[in-house]
């Protein structure tokens, strides 16, 4: 029954898992990132896959550092799946054409969550030569590490 459990809480977090991350143009240099993750498998990751996608979006957009300002997280958890335990015991007598018979059960039902993260931030984007760029983060770097 252990192993029963345990799969599901482990099918239960592999489905739930998933980050996606939004971008929203503020400015030519700025974009909003939103990234909300759940599940075990992404939470952790959250922080690295904002910064990923910050890198990409200020080298798609032809800049080569970024800052980051207006950084805000939460977390949370939310429900998932309901896992739940089902025992009975039945007995039925024949007489004749009838059968007559009587069934006592019990059950319960155990709820399972997923841990969640959220991550907003406003990405300012600069080109190599300019002075906003001393001390930013350089896209190219942050990609390769």
């Amino acid at each position: 029954m252990k192993s029963i459990i345990m799969s599901a809480l482990l099918s239960a977090a592999l489905v739930s898992s998933c980050a996606t991350t939004s971008e929203m143009p503020l400015a030519k240099n700025a974009v909003r990132l939103d990234t909300n993750a759940s599940g075990l498998l992404f939470t952790s990751a959250a922080g690295a896959i904002t910064m990923k996608k910050a890198a990409e979006t200020t080298l798609s957009r032809g800049y080569t550092h970024f800052r980051l300002d207006q950084a805000q997280t939460a977390s949370g958890s939310q429900f998932v799946a309901m896992n739940t335990h089902t025992s009975g015991y039945g007995t039925a007598n024949v007489y004749g054409n009838s059968v007559y018979g009587n069934y006592s059960g019990s059950s319960f039902s155990t709820p399972m969550y997923a841990p969640t993260r959220q991550i907003g931030v406003t990405v300012i984007m600069f080109h190599a030569d300019e002075a906003g760029a001393k001390g930013a983060f350089d896209a190219a770097d942050v990609l390769a590490n």
